[in-house]
C-alpha cells in the first residue's frame, strides 16, 4: 500500500495548477496609459462638442444667468479690482506682446524648441479661437440681464481670455514643472500661474463678458489644444 506524498514535486505543482500570471511588462502599461489619455482626451472633446452645439443654439443657459449675477453679487473689498487687473494679460495686443517677449527669454536661454512651440501654439491657438466664435455665433451677455462693464466685441463663444490663458499660461506651468528646481521660487511661480489661470474664468464672467457656459467651454477647448501643444512639444524633444 502507496501512501501519497504530501509534498508534490515542482513540476507536478505546476501542471495540476494554473500557470502564474505574469505581471504586465513596460509597453503593455505604456499602451494602456496611452489609452487611458486617450480615453479622457475623446471624453473632453465630446464635452466640449455638446456645449458648443448648445451654445450656438442658446443665447445663455438658465443656469448661466443665475451663477453670472451670484459672481457679479461679491463685493469683498478689492475684488472688483483684483477681477480687472486679472483680465488685463488678454487685453488688446497684450497677448501678443506677451508670447514675443516669453519667446525671446526662450532663445536667450536656448529653449529653441520651447520658443517655437510657444509661438506657433498661441498663434495657431488664437485663430482657432476666432472661428470657434464664428461657428457658434453666440450674442454677448446682455446689459439688461447682468452687468456689462466693458464694451465687447465679437461673439461670445467660447471665451478668448480664457482660451489663450490656459493655451499660454499653461505650458507655461508645464515648462515650468519640467524645468524648475524644486523650492520656494519654484512654488509661488506655480501658484501664479495656477491663479491666473483659474481667476481669469470668474473674471470674464464678473465683468459681463462672458456667461459661465463661454468660460466653461473655454477651458474645456483651450485645455485640448494645451494638450496637442504639449504632446508636439514631447514628439519633438524625444
Amino acid at each position: 500500500m502507496q501512501i501519497a506524498d504530501e509534498n508534490p514535486s515542482p513540476v507536478s505543482a505546476q501542471n495540476d495548477g494554473q500557470a502564474p500570471v505574469a505581471a504586465p511588462g513596460p509597453r503593455r502599461r505604456t499602451a494602456l496609459k496611452v489609452r487611458r489619455i486617450e480615453a479622457a482626451f475623446a471624453a473632453v472633446l465630446l464635452i466640449y462638442a455638446v456645449l458648443a452645439v448648445l451654445a450656438h443654439r442658446y443665447a445663455y443657459f438658465t443656469w448661466d444667468l443665475e451663477l453670472a449675477r451670484w459672481i457679479q453679487s461679491i463685493s469683498f473689498p478689492g475684488f472688483h479690482t483684483l477681477m480687472k487687473w486679472v483680465s488685463l494679460a488678454g487685453n488688446g495686443s497684450t497677448p501678443f506682446i506677451l508670447v514675443i517677449v516669453t519667446a525671446v527669454v526662450m532663445l536667450f536661454a536656448r529653449l529653441r524648441i520651447e520658443a517655437a512651440i510657444c509661438c506657433i501654439g498661441a498663434a495657431l491657438g488664437s485663430i482657432l479661437d476666432t472661428l470657434l466664435k464664428e461657428i457658434s455665433d453666440r450674442p454677448r451677455p446682455a446689459s439688461s440681464l447682468v452687468q456689462v462693464l466693458g464694451h465687447y466685441t465679437h461673439e461670445s463663444f467660447p471665451s478668448g481670455h480664457v482660451f489663450f490663458y490656459v493655451e499660454f499660461f499653461g505650458f507655461l506651468l508645464f515648462l515650468s514643472m519640467l524645468y524648475l528646481k524644486p523650492g520656494w521660487r519654484r512654488a509661488i511661480i506655480l501658484t501664479l500661474l495656477i491663479l491666473l489661470i483659474a481667476l481669469v474664468g470668474v473674471s470674464r464672467v464678473y465683468l459681463g463678458a462672458h456667461w459661465p457656459s463661454d468660460v466653461a467651454g473655454a477651458y474645456l477647448g483651450g485645455g485640448i489644444w494645451l494638450w496637442l501643444m504639449i504632446a508636439v512639444y514631447r514628439r519633438l524633444r524625444t
